[in-house]
């Protein structure tokens, strides 16, 4: 039995020197066919986070209880940077699995909680970026500098969004990792600025059908952000053949890789 190593998809250092293109259309029909493809595991996992959530704020806040009361601080900063992290580092790995055509489980959730640290870190980083600008500018423009903070809340957040993959999936360490995705996201800004419009638009569709339409929306919007990951940066597998005959990974999402009989399991 021997394992062999392939990289579906794109290659980092050719994006981060070259550039590279997204095709939006294509993109987002593919989402589409991973999501109905995939969608049992995502649903699940993001109901177990909405769940646990909810369970966590009843338990320690009540009615009574007011947003600045410390209690309710150190519960959001526990929430925020230990608990979050790995939890959305497990959705978004799901959908870099699905983009490569493998399958998860609900439990692959919890699989990051082993980079806890770095994850955490890389959370506090974003999170002390994101607090400053909101102070600065509700401190300098006043009540419009809340609309500015969000707006900056969002670029910063789309900036960062491959932070975690790249941790997970790369074993980048914190600053690299958010040096790496700053660096990705502005190659090809104006279409990342049109993908975070589209999700944006997809969230209120979601919000104004009582939050149900977000069962499909989240899991649609993980899968495609795997994609995109696959395309940008590439995923490294371990194929392990048993039968010892030449093999290759199955793409079944349409990446662009070599392809081949699948014997044996993968390793992301």
């Amino acid at each position: 039995m021997s394992s062999k190593y392939f990289v579906l998809g794109g290659d980092i250092k050719k994006s981060l020197t070259e550039g590279y293109h997204l095709d939006l259309k294509k993109l987002l029909s593919d989402g589409f066919k991973v999501t109905r493809k995939h969608f049992l595991p995502l649903v699940s996992a993001c109901l177990f986070i909405m769940l646990a959530s909810f369970s966590l704020l009843s338990l320690f806040i009540d009615t009574d209880t007011s947003l600045s009361d410390p209690k309710v601080i150190a519960l959001f900063f526990v929430f925020a940077l230990l608990i979050a992290p790995p939890l959305m580092t497990g959705l978004i790995m799901m959908g870099v699995h699905h983009s490569v055509g493998l399958k998860t489980n609900s439990f692959h959730l919890f699989h990051y909680f082993k980079m806890l640290l770095k994850l955490s870190l890389a959370a506090m980083m974003v999170n002390l970026m994101t607090n400053a600008v909101s102070m600065v500018f509700g401190q300098i423009f006043g009540s419009a500098g809340f609309v500015l903070s969000v707006l900056v809340l969002l670029y910063l957040k789309m900036s960062f969004c491959l932070v975690y993959p790249l941790i997970a999936e790369k074993k980048a360490s914190p600053v690299t990792a958010l040096k790496l995705s700053f660096k990705l996201v502005h190659k090809n800004i104006g279409q990342f600025t049109q993908l975070l419009v589209i999700f944006c638009v997809l969230f209120v569709f979601g919000l104004i059908t009582s939050g149900i339409g977000l069962l499909f929306v989240i899991p649609y919007c993980i899968n495609v952000l795997g994609i995109v990951y696959r395309q940008i940066c590439g995923v490294s597998i371990a194929v392990t053949d048993t039968n010892d005959h030449d093999s290759g990974p199955d793409d079944s999402s349409g990446s662009d890789s070599s392809s081949g009989s699948r014997h044996g399991g993968f390793e992301a």
